[in-house]
């Protein structure tokens, strides 16, 4: 079984929240005012979407599939930090 959802960590966690789910997950950089976060988005495992929510790691969630990932993180104030490669 799998939960829809889009996790924000803040950057002093993110370090944390791989090793509880995978090095793959939280890997898209977003910037607030002053503070950095990493997101990942998409069907997270059920043992991975509670291992997060039990650890208090999460900056926010947002679990309704209805709403785009795009639009709840421009809720946030924070904006993709596009890297060029």
């Amino acid at each position: 079984m799998s939960v829809f959802a889009t996790i924000v960590i803040a950057n002093k966690n993110q370090a944390a929240a791989q090793a509880l789910t995978s090095l793959d997950m939280f890997t898209s950089e977003f910037k607030g005012v002053f503070r950095k976060y990493w997101v990942s988005s998409g069907n997270f495992p059920q043992d991975y979407y509670d291992a997060l929510a039990d650890s208090g790691l999460v900056y926010d969630v947002f679990t309704d599939s209805t709403v785009k990932p795009k639009e709840s993180l421009s809720s946030l104030g924070i904006t993709k930090v596009i890297t060029e490669e």
